[in-house]
This record gives C-alpha cells, sequence and structure tokens, in this order.
C-alpha cells in the first residue's frame, strides 16, 4: 500500500516531520518498507528543444545535437532515433543526478567526451527519470511545453512530497486506504478525522429516473456476495483526468487511464472498497425492459475475456458479474472486455459491492489474476461501506466528467448482519499488560479508533465493532488495540512466568550451540540419528559394553546406540539411495554404554565426510577428487582450533577397529583421549551399500568442553624479517612427522618460529626401507633482525639432533 504525506493530511492534522512519521507507523503496527522523496528528485532537469541533429563523426549509433535548454546552447550527444529536430525533450544539465533506481546508487552527470565529441548534458528517457510508460528512446514532450521550464514543474510536481511504501498485515484490510491509515494517526494524535462529503455537487431533477428506474439487481448466491449496489451517473464526458487526480494516482505508482476509471482507483486507494464502472448501455436488457446485472457462478468451461485482452475459461466455483446474456466482470477481479468504459462511453453504471475474500482468493490463484481489486477483497472488504464508496465515486465522476446522478440507490443487500460487540473488562487489560492504565483512557482509545460504547458498568464497557474492523472478534483484541495507542514502547519489559532466573544448564546450551555453528560453517550439515539402533549395528560400534533394552519395540530400536557413527552411516546410505552421492555431515548427541556394571552416558561429536571434494567445480582434476583422511585431519584441526583446544596431537593406530581401517587417537598433552578418526572399514561399508570410501571421526564432547580454553589472545605483526633455512634428509620410514617435532622440541632452538614439511619422496635413489622429508625451518626474533651467523648456530643444533635421535642422513643441496 502506498501513500503520500500530503494525501494523508488531506483527511487528518499532524505536525510531525516525514521521519517521525515513519516511525509514528512502525510503533501502530504499519512495517514502512520504504520512503521516497518527491519534488526534488528532477532538480537540474529541464525542458529543452533540439534544434539540429547531424551524424556523430565516430560512431554511426549516436548522434550530436544542439539543443536550446532556455539559457542557451548546448551540444548533446544522443543514441536514441526517436527524435528530430523541433522535438521537445527532458534535459538533464551537468552536476546534477538522477533519480536513483532500486538498488542502484545514484548517477550524477557531468561534462565528458562521447567517442571523442564533447556532451554538456543528457536528453533522457522515461525510464531514466523513474516515470512509468517506457518507450525504446527519448521522452518526446508534447509541443506547448515551455523551453527552459523546470521538468517537476512540467508535471505537475512543484510541491515537494513523500511515499510512504506499507506493509499491511493480512488482518487489517483497513489499513489498505488512506483514510483507515488516517484514522490511525488522527486516534494517535487525537486530532479528528475528516472524511470528505460524498453528496453529489448536482441532484436528479424531478421527473427524471432514479435508479432503481434504470437498473436492476439479482444475487443468486448470497454467501459469495452479501451486498451489492449500483448507481447511475448519465450524460458524462469521458476525457483526461484533471491534473490533482492524475498526480496523485501517480505518485502511488498508478498510471491515468482516463477521468472515470481513475476515480475508481481514487476511490478505491481514498476508501479501501474496490469499484468497477461499466457502459451502461453495453449490459443488455432484460426481459423488464432494464439491464440487469446477475450476480452468479460461472457454468464450468465458460469462456470469459478480461479487460487485459485475455481469453479465460471459468469453472464452477468462480463468481461472475452478468447481464441476462453474457458475463461482463469476473467478480472481485477484473473487469471484462465487453462492457468497459471507452471513448464513446455516456452513461456509467457504478458498482460496489463486497464478495466472500476465499473464493476471490482462488478465482484470483487458478486464473493467475492478481489484481489491487482482489488484493483486498481477498483481506475482507468492509460490507458496511459499499453504499458510501458507490456515492463518493459518483461525486467524483459528476466532478471530472459531468453528467447527473440518477437518484437513490440498488442495493442488493440479502443479509445484513447485525453489528459485533465485545466488552472490555478493564482490570483485565491492566493484568495482561502488566501496567495500569485510566479506565477513561481506555475507552477513550478505542473510541478514537471508530469503536462506539454501547454500555457500561463500574467493570466494563462493551463497544459495538465497526464494520471495517473485520480483525476484532474478541476482548484481547482491543486490548492490543488500547496497548498499540498507549505505547508499546510505554510497556515495561518483564520476564515470562516460570522463566525468571538462569539455569547452569544455560551455558552449556550456548557451547553445544557453538559447536553446531562452526561445524555449519565449515560446510556439513548436521543429521539427527535415533537414539535406539539395532544390536548388530551397536555391537559393531561399542563391543562388549552395548545396553540392550528389556522391553524392545521391535529388533531394529533394540539398545541404545554406544556410538554416534552407525546413525551417520545411516544417514548416508539413505542420501545416496536418493542419488545424493557427496555428503558431508555431522551429529551432536548421546551415546550410551556399560562398563563393569555400570551404566555410563556422555556426549559426543561425530562426523561422516563421503564423495567428491569439491562436487561444484565445472572441469579439471579437482571436481572428481574424494575426500580423505587429510581432509577429515584438516577440518578437525581447524574446529578443534576455532574451539579452544590447542595441542592435539594425532597418534596412528595400527590395530583396526569393528568400523575403522586406518585410524588414529587424538591426544590432548600426550595422554588424554579425545577420541578417534579413520576410514570406514570397505566390509562395513558394502553392508551399507556404500561405494566411495568414508571418512568418520567421533569426538568426546564433555572432553572438549571441559577443556577449552576459549580466550584469544592477539599476536602483533612482526616488523623484523624471518630467516629460512632448508633440510632435507634420509629417514627410516617409520619416522613420523610427530616424531620430527618432538626431537626439534627436545633441543628447544634459539628463536625458531616454525617448522613446516613440504616435501616427502619414495622411489629412484631413496634407498628400500626409507623416505625423504624435506622441511623448511623459519627464524625470527621479536626486537632485532637475526644474523645469518646466529641462524647457523642454532640451525645446526636441529640437523646434529636429527643425526642423533632419528637415525637421519642430512641429504646435500
Amino acid at each position: 500500500m502506498k501513500v503520500t504525506l500530503n494525501w494523508l493530511k488531506q483527511y487528518v492534522d499532524f505536525d510531525w516531520s516525514p521521519e517521525e512519521l515513519t516511525e509514528r507507523l512502525t510503533m501502530l503496527g504499519l512495517e514502512v518498507e520504504g520512503v521516497g522523496k518527491l519534488g526534488g528528485e528532477f532538480q537540474g532537469v529541464v525542458v529543452a528543444q533540439v534544434l539540429s541533429r547531424d551524424k556523430h563523426p565516430n560512431a554511426d549509433k549516436l548522434s550530436v545535437c544542439r539543443v536550446n535548454d532556455g539559457q542557451g546552447e548546448r551540444q548533446i550527444v544522443c543514441g536514441a532515433q526517436n527524435f528530430q529536430a523541433g522535438d521537445k525533450v527532458p534535459l538533464i544539465l551537468p552536476g546534477h543526478t538522477l533519480p536513483a533506481k532500486p538498488g542502484q546508487a545514484p548517477f550524477t552527470l557531468k561534462v565528458g567526451k562521447i567517442r571523442g565529441v564533447e556532451s554538456h548534458g543528457m536528453m533522457c528517457s522515461p525510464q531514466e527519470l523513474g516515470l512509468p510508460d517506457a518507450v525504446e528512446g527519448l521522452l518526446i514532450l508534447p509541443p506547448e511545453a515551455r523551453v527552459g521550464q523546470p521538468f517537476a514543474e512540467f508535471l505537475g510536481r512543484a510541491g515537494s512530497d513523500v511515499v510512504y511504501d506499507l506493509e499491511v498485515t493480512p488482518n487489517r484490510p483497513d489499513l489498505n486506504s488512506v483514510i483507515g491509515i488516517a484514522r490511525e494517526i488522527s486516534a494517535l494524535t487525537g486530532n479528528p478525522l475528516r472524511l470528505p462529503d460524498a453528496r453529489p455537487p448536482q441532484e436528479a431533477s424531478a421527473g427524471e429516473p432514479v435508479c432503481s428506474e434504470l437498473v436492476s439487481v439479482r444475487i443468486e448466491d448470497a454467501k459469495l456476495c452479501p451486498r451489492y449496489t449500483a448507481r447511475v451517473v448519465r450524460g458524462v464526458k469521458i476525457g483526461p483526468s484533471p491534473d490533482w487526480l492524475r498526480q496523485i494516482l501517480e505518485k502511488v505508482g498508478l498510471r491515468s487511464l482516463g477521468n472515470v476509471v481513475d476515480v475508481t482507483n481514487f476511490v478505491m486507494l481514498e476508501t479501501g472498497q474496490p469499484l468497477h464502472a461499466f457502459d451502461y448501455h453495453l449490459v443488455a436488457r432484460a426481459s423488464n425492459g432494464l439491464p440487469t446485472l446477475v450476480v452468479r457462478r460461472a457454468a464450468a468451461g465458460e469462456g470469459f475475456t478480461t479487460l487485459d485482452g485475455q481469453a479465460r475459461t471459468l469453472d464452477d466455483q468462480m463468481l461472475l458479474i452478468a447481464d441476462e446474456s453474457k458475463g461482463i466482470a469476473l467478480a472481485g477481479v477484473m473487469g471484462g472486455q465487453n462492457s468497459e468504459i471507452n471513448d464513446r462511453t455516456v452513461d456509467v453504471l457504478i458498482e460496489s459491492a463486497c464478495f466472500n475474500p476465499s473464493n476471490v482468493r482462488r478465482t484470483s490463484k487458478t486464473l493467475g489474476l492478481k489484481t489491487d481489486a482482489s488484493y483486498r477483497f481477498e483481506r475482507g472488504a468492509d460490507i458496511g461501506i459499499s453504499d458510501w464508496a458507490g456515492l463518493r465515486c459518483a461525486q467524483l465522476i459528476l466532478q471530472t466528467a459531468g453528467g447527473k446522478l440518477a437518484g437513490g440507490v440498488v442495493d442488493a443487500f440479502p443479509g445484513a448482519a447485525q453489528p459485533r460487540e465485545i466488552a472490555l473488562r478493564h482490570a483485565k487489560t491492566d493484568a495482561l499488560l502488566g501496567v495500569e492504565i485510566a479506565r477513561e483512557a481506555q475507552d477513550d482509545f478505542l473510541k478514537r479508533l471508530g469503536l462506539e460504547a454501547v454500555s457500561a458498568t463500574p467493570e466494563a464497557t462493551t463497544f459495538r465493532i465497526p464494520t471495517f474492523r473485520v480483525d476484532l472478534k474478541r476482548e484481547t483484541d482491543l486490548i492490543e488495540e488500547v496497548a498499540r495507542l498507549y505505547g508499546v514502547d510505554k510497556i515495561p519489559a518483564t520476564p515470562p512466568r516460570g522463566a525468571s532466573g538462569a539455569n547452569e544448564f544455560d551455558a552449556t546450551h550456548d557451547r553445544l550451540a557453538e559447536v553446531r555453528r562452526l561445524l555449519s560453517g565449515m560446510g556439513l550439515n548436521e543429521a539427527q540419528g535415533q537414539t535406539l539402533v539395532a544390536e548388530s549395528a551397536a555391537r559393531l560400534a561399542g563391543g562388549a559394553g552395548t545396553v540392550l533394552l528389556a522391553n524392545p519395540l521391535s529388533s531394529d530400536m533394540n539398545a541404545l546406540r554406544p556410538s554416534l557413527l552407525p546413525g551417520l552411516l545411516d544417514s548416508l546410505r539413505h542420501n545416496l539411495s536418493r542419488r545424493v552421492e557427496d555428503v558431508a555431515l555431522f551429529e551432536v548427541g548421546r551415546v550410551f554404554s556399560r562398563q563393569n556394571g555400570t551404566a555410563r552416558e556422555e556426549r559426543r561429536v561425530a562426523i561422516a565426510l563421503s564423495g567428491r571434494r569439491h562436487p561444484l567445480f565445472w572441469k579439471g582434476e579437482d571436481r572428481e577428487a574424494r575426500y580423505d583422511l587429510y581432509d577429515l585431519k584438516g577440518l578437525l584441526e581447524e574446529f578443534l582450533e576455532q574451539f579452544g583446544l590447542r595441542g592435539v596431537a594425532y597418534q596412528r593406530r595400527t590395530d583396526s577397529t569393528g568400523l575403522l581401517l586406518e585410524s588414529a587417537a587424538l591426544l590432548l598433552g600426550g595422554k588424554l583421549a579425545l577420541g578417534e578418526m579413520g576410514q570406514l572399514l570397505p566390509a562395513v561399508a558394502r553392508q551399507y551399500d556404500l561405494r566411495d570410501p568414508v571418512m568418520l571421526a567421533e569426538l568426546n564432547l564433555d572432553q572438549l568442553l571441559a577443556r577449552r580454553n576459549p580466550s584469544k589472545s592477539f599476536k602483533p605483526l612482526q616488523p623484523f624479517p624471518s630467516i629460512r633455512r632448508d633440510v632435507a634428509m634420509l629417514v627410516p620410514e617409520a619416522v613420523t612427522h610427530e616424531a620430527v617435532l618432538t626431537a626439534v622440541r627436545q633441543i628447544r632452538p634459539a628463536h625458531l618460529e616454525r617448522a613446516d614439511l613440504f616435501d616427502v619422496f619414495r622411489g629412484k635413489n631413496i634407498p628400500a626401507g626409507q623416505k625423504s622429508l624435506a622441511y623448511a625451518f623459519t627464524y625470527r626474533h621479536a626486537e632485532r633482525t637475526l644474523t645469518d651467523a646466529e641462524v647457523n648456530a642454532a640451525h645446526e643444533k636441529v640437523v646434529e639432533q636429527f643425526r642423533k635421535s632419528l637415525q637421519a642422513v642430512i641429504r646435500d643441496a
């Protein structure tokens, strides 16, 4: 819903700034999605006349033009093809900014050369100016446009205005109107709401036919159309709309279509009541000689052409406005081409009706036809405003198109409902909001919103609900209205009952959430497995410590899981069976075991990787590369580092477990076991129908939580250069990278910053049972630049240590 600041001020007085109005509307429950200022957006744009147009010397599709801007002549380079000398066009001068398009930064024009020819400005298209009616090329202005006139003045936008784009919740259809929003402002300020006087300026003369003598209405399904009103205006003259009407519609994004149609759109925006205007003489007459409007269901397969020129096939659930021979409008959605207002229209038949929201929504969705009218009817139209809105429409048609209004109205209202009444207990308001609001203030708030107090007792006041407030159905709805006008920001925040204080588990919950956040951020998806698993799967992962159920419901769920890994394997199989072959999963949960007759329970985190490492690559070797143990190890190192665990070592295990072929234990401080990682045994993989290698890891989360150090330290960038020394050596095949680092740590070389393994080689010129390792050692002093002599002395100790502890043979460079 779009509305302008000046339009609102026609119905209620307020002195808020545009920014303050935005804040006030938001606090009332109207979300402001966008705010746009009008009037200043065409600064620097003037009406100009093209004096000459010559071919560009260096470009076939460009022209070099002499243009008069009202102050003199200037040279413009232009690429448009739809203009000639003598045409008048909008011209933006250098130093000024074009209106910003959604999602784009404003563009400020400068004097510049285009293909070697200097251009002093730019002639504009409607799109560049943010105007409707896009064309291929420039916006050609009428000959009467005055050269040098500011473009905003030419458009009639000399006065500034602000357009608000509002998001209206579905339960507040009354706010899909300017009057509805003004009513909210009136209630908040206490200033009176000014409703327009809908009395026509020209009454029908005595002896002229009244409306009931000109048209009749027959409703065949009152459930789908509870009310239908019709009025006739005779002797109108179809033509363009006056400037005030056209400008209002254009400001809120509607295109002017002529005086009568524009009036129906204006009243719809003003009141929230959609209307439709028929050409009176295109409605077929019934046997009584009168044009008869029949509100009926369409026949299954009935054809109908809407105003947009689309031929549509209807079903028997759609409501149709018809005459005795044909359909003329799709109820609540769009009119028909066979009865539309045209240049030859003299007499106008005005429809103002109320249609069933669910039926309009179904019709609109089935046909894929969304209109401003269907948007409002789907949310529930005000059945009480149908007559008044039709009269308001007739009044404005007389004002803009002339003619005479036939006396009276045809109002088919078969089931007028009694207004709803709701009692408000003032003590209940105080109890629910947690703040005391005076009884008089509560009643006054509701009266400002248009509710009528019909009775009162010392404890409560009963209010009659106006028809435009379809959302007010019970006492709590009235209390919400009181809260809105009292000010939600004035109601103190209090903890919910039963949730005050803190719990010792709160910190644990936050840490578990951090585990999930870190692993999700690394590209893994969380899985949730069953706590109960089959005994065979449990024994495969947990051995003799499996906890069996005394009375299982089935053999597939007869044991408590001793590990998270069987559940992740089930998830991998589930994904693979649905052709999802590249999977990276994690799970956080509890496992159960029995040791020495005592049941134990602990939290764990488990990871499973299978498939391609980078499936999103278009081509290349990496596209088909599969996960391996190094991927898993790198992921664990990054996770543990970010979680606050440092100094974790990986100790290779030579024996295979019930699940893992190659595995390693994760040790903290060289002693405390945190978990294990490895590759799934091929035989187990076949049991789960898994084709690619599967990498698994499972860690004791309770240990991680207890040993983590979440504090982070900052080290400044080193100001002094480093010095690197490389070592290539032959060592026995059994020597590991961890053994090399341990040997280095034992002698604590001076100023050694880091040691990096950058090459492992086996093969030609390498003796059997040995391998070549190449390391880079980086030395640095924190307070000065090291000398070569200092580095060489420290590095020689490292080399000698390798010879002694690793039986290494140093290879010459």
